[in-house]
């Protein structure tokens, strides 16, 4: 090791001499600089050896070539190039060399060389490297991509940024991010041809992208000069992009989003419709039976329309709704109803032009209540049709009534829609309470698992408790009903969603402890929470509830006594769960807030041998010692 260490540091003599002769650094610094390079090749040497040796490495010779340019341009030292000039620099690639082949598999450290030699300007370096990262590193697109752009941008060589892609493509043909790169290489090209034509004054017979006399799918060859490119030829005519999308859904057939990603990538160039109409047209043809990939070809002719008050924008919209009835006969199923209400109440909401605003809205009415006929309408629509009455018709409560009355009998076990229904019901002021109860009830029986239904119904009592409507006695009877009721349905009730029944019950305790408080302060709710215990399983949860509200009394006067019931609960909670590391630093803050720092320690020695994560469970303590 030693040996190696001091034949590095031989190499750097003549550097030395020359920042010496130069007057660049003074002999202490040069000192300094040969104690910080040994300090820091016997680091690269040690075992294990750490990445972080190397950037630190990196980063210090980094700030010394900054430091030597500073000194240099202030001394204003000229002649011919000597070791000085360039030395640190060489050094920084020979420290990253070793770097990539001590962790050839860290990508951010190649990404870093990269970057690295980008900034420095070494293009042949750049080359060296790009061949060693993707010889290691084969499927990785990020390589590829990087190595094509350098290629086209930095070294304007078309032919082997394309064949670089293209390889690249053969050893990853499955590769979404490759394709899209190709892709748009090769309209980045056409746009670049298109420039200098321009500003040469050459004019062109043709769209560039226009379609060719032949359907044929012709091979990728290495092209002519770009000065030498005649109209027709099939570059120009857009054959080479529409080759490379040909074959991408080729390589990846069944991806709606996939080829959507092409359409958005040729927004960013000029005279592309050509090669949007084939993407559009293999997206109809390949996905016939798919509603959303139907709904995204009928939306195509407004995908560029921004300004609805264009003259135009009457008649694309209207060409979308004609592709969209097609599509709604022929597919004949919710998703696409959906779809195409959704898009007309989309436009409704930009539209201006009263004639054409009466035409949607008359289009979308007659599009509800079609759906609605043929049982084609599924519980996303039923919810956006009622919205709708409810926004553009304020007083027709009851027709939106009358529609979310069928939709509760056709999706019962929707939350959403009952609890729509209860909101329409309850804005109608000739029903009765008791009514309100009844619907509570048979949503409930539907979905006793619901927590927006809960809450729905515990804020509705709440209310009526608050206007005078339910006495003290008996709001708190509906909630030791609903906590009994939600408590047993882990018993009796075939659970789908175990988390889902979990947060029910802790919503409808916590506001069951909250209301408690609220009425009747710290004692009454101590009281309801021991009264609890009997009634279900505590979760941790609980106990957080339970501990939040002593603590908002701790400091009053009324409850003295919270210190002693806050450990109670603490202690409870820890034997809840011990396996977590939040209550175990709550009641080791709780301690330690209270002057009890030898407990707090015993209770962080068990918290330690409990939970799951006790490196986490260390951290964050050391973390809460230190704002102590």
């Amino acid at each position: 090791m030693a040996e190696t260490v001091q034949y590095y540091l031989e190499k750097m003599v003549p550097e030395l001499e020359d920042y010496e002769r130069k007057e660049l650094f003074s002999k202490q610094e040069i000192k300094s600089i040969i104690r910080q390079r040994t300090n820091f090749e016997y680091s690269l040497k040690k075992r294990p050896c750490q990445k972080d040796d190397f950037l630190k490495y990196i980063e210090y010779e980094i700030n010394l070539e900054k430091l030597r340019k500073k000194r240099k341009e202030r001394l204003a030292i000229k002649g011919k190039t000597s070791i000085s000039d360039y030395a640190i620099i060489r050094r920084i690639y020979h420290i990253f060399d070793r770097a990539v082949i001590k962790f050839k598999g860290d990508i951010s450290l190649w990404l870093q060389y990269i970057e690295f030699a980008k900034s420095a300007g070494a293009g042949k370096l750049l080359g060296k490297i790009f061949g060693s990262a993707l010889q290691l590193h084969p499927t990785k697109p990020l390589f590829w991509i990087l190595a094509a752009k350098w290629e086209f941008e930095t070294n304007a060589n078309i032919t082997a940024s394309r064949a670089l892609l293209q390889r690249s493509l053969r050893l990853n043909p499955s590769s979404i991010q490759l394709w899209h790169e190709y892709f748009k290489l090769e309209l980045v090209y056409i746009e670049k041809i298109k420039s200098r034509r321009k500003i040469l004054g050459i004019s062109s017979k043709s769209s560039i992208l226009e379609k060719s006399n032949t359907g044929d799918v012709i091979l990728i060859s290495e092209l002519e000069d770009e000065n030498k490119l005649e109209d027709n030829n099939k570059v120009l005519c857009g054959e080479i992009v529409r080759t490379v999308y040909l074959n991408a859904i080729d390589a990846i057939p069944d991806n709606l989003a996939f080829r959507q990603q092409f359409v958005n990538i040729c927004y960013e160039f000029s005279d592309t419709q050509i090669i949007q109409d084939t993407i559009y047209e293999s997206i109809h043809k390949d996905f016939n039976k798919n509603a959303e990939a139907r709904a995204y070809v009928a939306q195509r002719h407004l995908f560029s329309m921004l300004d609805v008050e264009k003259p135009e924008f009457e008649a694309a919209i209207k060409n979308c709704v004609n592709e969209f009835q097609q599509s709604v006969e022929e597919l004949a199923d919710k998703e696409i109803w959906y779809l195409f209400t959704k898009f007309l109440n989309k436009y409704l909401h930009k539209v201006t032009e009263k004639n054409l605003n009466y035409y949607l809205v008359k289009l979308l009415s007659q599009s509800y209540e079609t759906a609605a006929s043929l049982s084609l309408a599924s519980e996303k629509m039923y919810i956006e049709w009622i919205d709708w009455i409810l926004e553009c018709h304020d007083s027709n409560s009851k027709n939106a009534l009358d529609i979310v009355r069928q939709a509760t009998e056709i999706y019962p076990q929707n939350s959403e829609l009952w609890v729509k229904r209860i909101g329409i019901v309850t804005s109608l002021e000739e029903l009765q309470d008791k009514s309100i109860d009844e619907l509570y009830n048979l949503a409930l029986n539907k979905n006793p698992t619901s927590l927006v239904l809960w809450d729905s119904y515990l804020s509705w009592n709440v209310s009526k408790w608050k206007g005078g409507g339910l006495k003290d006695h008996e709001l708190e009877k509906i909630f030791t009903a609903s906590v009994s009721k939600v408590a047993s349905l882990s018993l009796n009730w075939i659970i789908t969603n175990e988390q889902h029944l979990k947060d029910t019950k802790n919503m409808v305790i916590a506001r069951y402890l909250t209301w408690a408080d609220e009425v009747g302060g710290v004692n009454k709710m101590r009281q309801v929470y021991k009264s609890l215990l009997n009634m279900i399983l505590p979760t941790p949860e609980f106990y957080y509830t339970c501990i939040q509200i002593e603590e908002k009394h701790i400091t009053s006067p009324m409850a003295l006594d919270s210190k002693t019931h806050l450990e109670w609960l603490y202690v409870r909670a820890c034997q809840s769960d011990n396996t977590t590391c939040d209550l175990w630093l709550g009641y080791i803050k709780f301690l330690l807030a209270n002057n009890e720092q030898p407990r707090a320690t015993i209770v962080y020695e068990q918290a330690m041998k409990a939970v799951k994560d006790p490196k986490s469970l260390e951290s964050r303590y050391r973390q809460m010692n230190a704002k102590i």
